[in-house]
Order: C-alpha cells, then sequence, then structure tokens
C-alpha cells in the first residue's frame, strides 16, 4: 500500500507540475499576442479600414484661408488668387486642389513641398485644367491636403464661404442697357445679323470672349467703327460695330475676356447709341463662317451672370 501510495502520489505531482507549465505558457502566449495586436493596430489599419485623423504636432490645420475674386472668366486678364498658410512647427509637403463645388470632381492639383507655417502663400488659376483648355462653367473651390490625400483641419478659419465663379464669356456692355432689335429683324436689301444693345455713348465695351484681334476698320455707311475678335478656344468670331471712336488694341494684339476694348457710339449707319454685336460660326467673319442666330439668347446667358 505504501508504494503504491508513493507511486500515485509522484503521478499527481508530474500532472500538476505539466498542467501549471501549460497554463502559464498560454498566459504568456496571450499576453503575447494581445501587444501583437496591439502593435499591429498602432502601426497599420486593417485593410479597408478609415485611419483616425492624426493629432497633436502632425495633424494639418489651416490658420487661414481666402479667395479673390469671387468671380473669373476663362481667359480674363484677372486669375483667381487663393491664399492659405498653415499651421504647427514644421514645414508641410501640401497637394492643393480646385474641385467643382456640386459634385467635388478634381479638376487640378498642385504640389508644393517645404510649406512653411505661419506664412501666407498663393495659388493662383485661369480657369484650365491640367490639359491647358478650360473646364466647365460653374462654382469652385481650393482645399489643401497632405500629399497623402488627408483634407486639412479647417478649424481654425473663420470657415468663410471659399467658393468662387468661374465662366467663358462676359456681356460686353458694362452699363444699365435694353435690347434692341435682334437677328432677322429686316432691314433695306438683308437683314439684320446680330443684336442691338442700346445704352448711353461713351459706356464702355469689352471683350466678350478674348483671343487675337483679327479686324479693326471702319465703314462709312454701315458699321462705323467696328472691330472683330477671334475668340480664343471657340472657332468663333466676336463683332463689335457703331463704337464711338477707332477701337484702342490694333490688329493682330491679344486681348482678354472682359478687356476694355472700345466706347458705344452712333457712328457709320446707326440712329442711335448702341453696341451692334453679332457671333460668327468657324471660319469666321466672311471667311466662310455664317453669322449666328442664337446671338441673343447667348447675350443675354452672359448679361445673367455678368
Amino acid at each position: 500500500m505504501k508504494g503504491r501510495s508513493n507511486r500515485n502520489a509522484r503521478r499527481w505531482t508530474g500532472s500538476s507540475t505539466l498542467v501549471l507549465i501549460a497554463s502559464t505558457a498560454a498566459a504568456l502566449s496571450g499576453t503575447a499576442g494581445i501587444a501583437a495586436a496591439q502593435d499591429t493596430n498602432t502601426a497599420t489599419p486593417s485593410s479597408g479600414a478609415t485611419a483616425a485623423p492624426r493629432t497633436g504636432s502632425r495633424s494639418l490645420t489651416l490658420k487661414s484661408e481666402e479667395i479673390a475674386p469671387d468671380k473669373i472668366f476663362y481667359y480674363g486678364k484677372r486669375k483667381a488668387a487663393y491664399r492659405y498658410s498653415i499651421g504647427g512647427n514644421r514645414a508641410r509637403n501640401l497637394k492643393i486642389q480646385a474641385v467643382q463645388r456640386k459634385s467635388w470632381h478634381i479638376v487640378r492639383t498642385w504640389r508644393r513641398s517645404k510649406v512653411k507655417p505661419g506664412k501666407v502663400h498663393t495659388i493662383r488659376w485661369s480657369g484650365s485644367g491640367k490639359s491647358g483648355r478650360p473646364v466647365p462653367k460653374g462654382t469652385y473651390l481650393f482645399r489643401v491636403l497632405s500629399r497623402r490625400g488627408r483634407a486639412a483641419d479647417r478649424g481654425r478659419t473663420n470657415r468663410d464661404d471659399r467658393s468662387f465663379g468661374l465662366f467663358p464669356y462676359r456681356f460686353p456692355v458694362r452699363a444699365s442697357h435694353t435690347y434692341g432689335d435682334g437677328y432677322g429683324a429686316p432691314r433695306s436689301g438683308h437683314v439684320h445679323q446680330g443684336q442691338d444693345i442700346l445704352t448711353q455713348c461713351g459706356k464702355m465695351i469689352v471683350a466678350a470672349r478674348g483671343g487675337r484681334v483679327q479686324y479693326r476698320a471702319y465703314q462709312a455707311g454701315g458699321a462705323g467703327y467696328y472691330m472683330v475678335v477671334d475668340g480664343k478656344g471657340t472657332g468663333h468670331d466676336y463683332v463689335y460695330m457703331h463704337l464711338r471712336r477707332r477701337g484702342r488694341p490694333k490688329r493682330g494684339k491679344h486681348v482678354h475676356t472682359g478687356q476694355r476694348i472700345g466706347f458705344v457710339g452712333r457712328t457709320g449707319a446707326a440712329t442711335a447709341c448702341h453696341l451692334h454685336f453679332e457671333m460668327w460660326t468657324k471660319r469666321g467673319w466672311y471667311e466662310g463662317g455664317r453669322p449666328m442666330p442664337s446671338v441673343t439668347r447667348h447675350l443675354k446667358n452672359w448679361d445673367g451672370w455678368s
């Protein structure tokens, strides 16, 4: 009996030792697993998860931002100027994007390296996309992101509206006005090929679309002083008649959208102060193109946003 008890005791002691070792190993394994999981979650988020914004000195914040003017015209003299400054205590590599406000579609991206905090930086934009062609008209805004694509926190700015309008044309008469005879109105031996815009003599006329001055001349029995501009990127010619005197830009020179090209007059066959305005299809004014009956509709659209 005594020998058997001793053998049983040794067997029980050996089993207990194995259980204790296994339990300790499991506990250590679990602790290591938890630590490993914590390290993994800290270093790299799980696939498909959105990383939480960084905080502290590493977060990207905007201290200030502003946009001017609130309206620009393609091929205009004035560009959109976005001015911004960032917070923090170190330089950052940034992306600045121009996006459509309605769809958030990105139309242009600028990359800036080592942008210093506390200093005002400027992005200027004429309204062209990466290809150099004008983007569609509409409302746009700028936004600042880290080089990895994380949007800057705007909480420290005054959160003013940072949007602006971009338009392809500007109404040519910069004064109060009314609409006179339009396309198709009867004339002696022909029909009216444009739209009359009635206003006081001496009021400023600007280029509805920038481009090259194709003609600048005088016709005593008809147009008086007139100018023809080949519109940039349109294939259309834009014709301005009855100017008070010869327009300033010379033939062959380029003008910007919205740039002054003359003043309203009543030269030639005009019976009252007005601008006679025409649009011609591709190949141009008396070069194979045709006057466009839709000129009045286009002018009223431009009038609405200019």
